[in-house]
This record gives structure tokens, sequence and C-alpha cells, in this order.
């Protein structure tokens, strides 16, 4: 990739997000939601430069012709409910049909800076239509996440059909929660031909229960922002600083339909009750819809980001199971975190990859019909950290995989880095058991991870070395490798432990351990014992009994070069990313707080291990 394509976001926009992000302020995380959309932050950067064409040629595209611009703010769409939903307009001053970028947003589209994002599109003769969502400022409506998006994205496409200026040709595009209103938008309606949704996913209940934990730090951190966005709802969670001890109970189903007619009963906590409830119940499970879906689209994702996983089976579906051109959708992967695509690994420190020539030649091409050849380029573009370059792929994940465990072992005393917990291809033969006891009041803190930065508590890549002291933390590391060993795909560790304890959670963690002592993370994972077989059909632990465990640690794309070790963590907590399981089984309320004593195996009958995607060389 040509140089030319990097920029530093602080020298375009002269906001230090790495301060940002240590501070933890409530307000400056407001602000950045408005900005992580980066694609937008760097537009609107450039124009505010005054710049437009010194700069577009730095990024390698084209600034389009100066133009007049026509703004028609806050136009009341209608609802199929009544409901009216306010939308600005930008379009080319000059009457005609023009194809249309739609983006539907819940964060507010009354900035500035939206009017320099519509004037880039404008001046390359597209009309921009940014919308408020339901209960958003200047729309109607009551605002409760996720449930009306489908049929809002569906009513709003079904207006801009009849406009005078519109010529057929609609795309969308955006971030995170308004990359989310893409694929509900998409469903059954073909009038969407192209779409970029970049740090997002369809299957977005992935993002608020992971096997089981609730993602607190982003669940905690994204409702008491919405607090500033919303009109008149109280949000603010009261979750006793992420202590879980709900009681036991077969899930619900909740009836989301009636969820959309009287908002008014229902909290938008009640989605985070219990992961079955809402697990199967559109539009919170994505997996029957893609199937409708046939716009194509090009996916940004990054091996840090909190919708990571479920983006790239995103990808898997609907390159699967889309309606015609939509399976041949894109994939783009990055060393980053939310809405954050800036990494180390890419050059010099905070130096920003935005792939904004690929996105404006999607839609060109999808759009405007220009033949760029955006259609043309391989399926998959992924980051490789370690080695640190851009790779081309086919396929996702990728075919040549070799799916290789690699098991723990040791002489009882793993814990702690000093302890004597080894990794290695060998199964374990009869060896006794590791033990470590989990105390809720005294959790293993989270440092980096794939989560939203909320709480002052950095994403991403860290050293865990402070951590690696902890009596209650269990560590197993190869060797120094001989050769490098590339890991690029889905990770899982298949896990036997018992606790004294009725429920409980365990946690693992893969990090690459440099030869200078540096533990980096590369993912983690977590299970919840009472949701280890299902989320529809919970079940308590019996004390001292042994049980099998699948923790998913999501996907990386990751070169262990010679020289490095390859560890695997183990324990029951990473607070605050997840909140803390106080071990009771839901007896006592949350002030019931219980140590476990755990017990974690590794023999012939029980051969705990990590299954890593290792491509060969």
């Amino acid at each position: 990739m040509n140089k030319k394509s990097f920029i530093s976001l602080e020298d375009m926009v002269g906001i230090d997000f790495n301060l940002m992000e240590m501070e933890g302020n409530r307000m400056k995380e407001r602000v950045f939601r408005r900005f992580y959309f980066v694609f937008f932050v760097l537009v609107s950067g450039v124009l505010l430069s005054g710049c437009v064409r010194t700069v577009s040629n730095i990024l390698q595209i084209d600034p389009g012709k100066p133009t007049l611009m026509k703004v028609e703010k806050n136009v009341m769409v209608p609802m199929r409910d009544g409901v009216r939903l306010a939308t600005d307009i930008y379009r080319p001053r000059k009457e005609g049909r023009y194809p249309a970028i739609l983006s539907r947003i819940p964060y507010g589209t009354d900035t500035d800076m939206y009017r320099y994002i519509a004037k880039y599109f404008v001046r390359n003769g597209y009309v921009v239509l940014l919308q408020d969502c339901r209960g958003i400022e200047n729309s109607e409506g009551t605002w409760f996440p996720l449930i009306y998006e489908i049929d809002d994205g569906k009513d709003t496409t079904e207006w801009i059909k009849k406009q005078a200026w519109y010529d057929g040709n609609l795309g969308m595009i955006g971030g995170s929660y308004f990359g989310y209103t893409q694929w509900e938008a998409a469903v059954d309606n073909p009038e969407i031909k192209a779409m970029v949704p970049i740090f997002t996913s369809g299957d977005i209940r992935r993002i608020i229960i992971n096997g089981g934990a609730l993602e607190f730090i982003m669940v905690e951190g994204w409702l008491t922002g919405m607090e500033g966005q919303t009109t008149d709802q109280d949000l603010a969670p009261d979750w006793a600083e992420g202590f879980y001890n709900y009681p036991l109970r077969p899930a619900m189903r909740m009836d989301l339909e009636d969820g959309k007619k009287h908002p008014e009963n229902y909290s938008p906590m009640i989605l985070l009750d219990h992961p079955g409830d809402t697990d199967q119940e559109l539009p919170m499970n994505y997996n029957t819809l893609y199937k409708t879906v046939s716009a194509p689209s090009l996916l940004i994702s990054g091996w840090f980001d909190q919708f990571e996983q479920p983006q790239l089976d995103d990808f898997t579906r609907i390159r699967q199971e889309g309606i015609g051109d939509a399976r041949k959708t894109r994939l783009i992967v990055g060393p980053w975190t939310h809405g954050k695509p800036m990494s180390e690994n890419e050059g010099k420190l905070a130096s920003t990859r935005f792939f904004i020539k690929e996105s404006v030649d999607w839609l060109d091409y999808w759009l405007k019909g220009i033949k760029n050849g955006a259609a043309d380029e391989a399926p998959v573009k992924i980051f490789v950290m370690g080695e640190n370059l851009w790779r081309d792929e086919n396929e996702w994940p990728l075919a040549r995989t070799r799916y290789t465990p690699y098991y723990i072992h040791s002489d009882g005393n793993a814990n702690t880095d000093y302890g004597d917990g080894i990794l290695s291809l060998e199964k374990p033969g009869n060896e006794p058991p590791d033990k470590f006891k989990y105390d809720p009041n005294d959790p293993m803190p989270t440092i980096g991870g794939t989560f939203q930065p909320f709480t002052g508590v950095p994403a991403g890549s860290f050293d865990q070395r402070e951590l690696l002291h902890r009596p209650d933390l269990l560590v197993y590391q190869t060797e120094p490798l001989k050769e490098g060993v590339e890991v690029t795909g889905p990770i899982s560790v298949t896990l036997y432990a018992s606790s004294s304890a009725r429920d409980t959670d365990f946690t693992a963690m893969l990090i690459d351990v440099h030869p200078d002592g540096r533990a980096m993370y590369i993912q983690d994972g977590i299970i919840r014992a009472r949701y280890r077989d299902s989320y529809q059909n919970p079940s308590l632990i019996e004390p001292g009994k042994v049980y099998k465990y699948t923790i998913h640690l999501w996907s990386t794309s990751n070169y262990f070069a010679k020289g490095h070790r390859i560890m695997l963590e183990i324990t029951s907590s990473n607070f605050p990313q997840y909140d803390r399981n106080i071990n009771a089984g839901g007896e006592g309320g949350k002030d019931n707080i219980i140590i476990a004593e755990q017990t974690v195996f590794h023999n012939t009958q029980y051969p705990t291990h990590i299954t890593l995607p290792v491509i060969p060389r």
C-alpha cells in the first residue's frame, strides 16, 4: 500500500486521543463517540483545514469539483407508526438526480462537523442524508436501543425512493451503532446497493454478553453516555460496581414487538437481565437475516475491537448466504481498537491508517458504476501483528489453517509466572492439578483487551507483567520458540475444572512473551459456569465436580517470532471488562460474596489445552 495512504489523526484534527483515553473523563468519552467514526473525523478535519485538494492527494482520493450545496435541516421523515425522524439533507445546488448516502445515527447530527462531511460527498456528486435515530435530539418517539432499526431503516429508504433528486442508487456508511443501523436497514431491502460498516456487526447481542458474562465496561459506559443523547430517559446503570448474582432461571422470551409498540413499559436494562431472553430474538440475533441481504459491504474491523468476532462472522455468513452481489463483500482487519485505527505496529507512534480510498472507491463502484476495480480486490486484507505487515487472503478463516492443541502441564504449582506451568504440544500424563482462590473483592484487573475504552481503561495490546505475580493467576508458557509460529484465526480453550462454588467464572488470555520480558496481550475470553451448555437452560454446578468448559477467545493474527514464548493465563475474573461473579449461585443477593476454591486439571482424562489456528510457513 502506498505510504501516502497514512496520515496522523492528531495532525489532522488536533486532538490527543491517547490522552483522552487515559483520562477517562465522561464528557471526553461522549465527544470521542462523536468522533470515533474516524472516516468522518478525517474528512471533517480535511475540509476544516481548507486544504481539500492537498490532503485528498495525500489520501489518493478525488476531492471533487467545488460545488454549491443545498441544505435542508430537520426534514421530518414519517415512519409507519406515525413517528417522524429528523433528517438533514445535503445535496448539490444544481437540480438533477444523484446517488445518495444515508447514515442513521444515535449520537445526534447537530454539529458543524457533519456539514463538512456532507460537503465532501456533495462535491463528489452525492446527496447525503444524516438522520437522528428515534428519540434522539430532534427526532420524535422514544429511544430504545436496537429494536426499531429494521423498520425505521426500511421506512427511510422508502421515503428516499420518492424524492426527485434520487437516481435509484442508495448506499450507507458509518461505524459502531450507525454501522449496525446499516445491517438492519438492509434486511429485505434491495434499495440499498452498497454499505461500509466499520467497527460493527449485525449480530450485536454478542458484544453485550460474552460467554454468559456481561461486557461490563462497554455496556456501563455506553448507556451512561447515551443519557446525554436521549430525551428524558434515566439510563444510569446500578450494578453494584459489576457484581453478578442473579437467581437461576430458564430463559423467558422477551416480546420485542410489544416493546416497539409500548417502549414506555420497558427499560433498556431488560436486554441485560438474562442472555437467553433475547439471544434467539430479532433483531438481537442476526442468524436468520443474512440470507435477506443483497447489499455488498466493505467491512472494516480491528483485532482489538469489541465487534471483532461478530464482524468476522458477518463476513463469513454474508459471503455464504447473502443475495447476489452481497457475496462480493470484502473484509479489512487491522491492529486497532474500537473506532481508533492507529497502532505502533503500523509505524511511528499513533500513525493512523484510514481506508479512505477503499471506502470511497467501494461506494463509487456500486453507486456510480465507476470501474475502479473495488470489487476485484482480494476478499480479505489482514494485518499480521508481530511481523507488522498487511496481507491479502481469499477467505476467512484461512483454508490452510492447522488447528493445533497446546496442552498445559505442571507439578501443581503453576501460580504466577514464577510457577512451573508449561505449555507444549505434548499431551499431559498423570499430573497433579493446579489450584487458586478467586476472591470477587479482589478481581484480576483489566489491562488492555477487546472492548470500547470507557472508564479510563485503555483497550488494545498492553504488557501484563505487573499482574503475573498474583497467586490467583495460573500461568503456562512454552519454551522460547526455535521457529516462529503464525496464529491467524479463531482461538479456543478447552478447560477441565472444578470449583467449591455452585456458580463461578473462568477466564483465559493468550499472551505473546517477548525476549525482553514484555507479556503482550493478544486475545481473551470468559465462560460463566451456569451458561456452560446453554443460555436458554442454565444450570448450576456441583461443588467439587469436574466440568468441561469451552472458552472462546475470538480471533487474532499474530506472529510469535523466534525466541518469543506463547503464554496462556487462566483465572476467574477480568474486571471491569466483564462483571464479577460473586460465586453465590444466585442466592443471598449482591452482598453474599463467596471466595471460590478453583481447581484446573491437566492429565490423560482431563487434557486442558488451547487450540491455536496455526498457519503453516
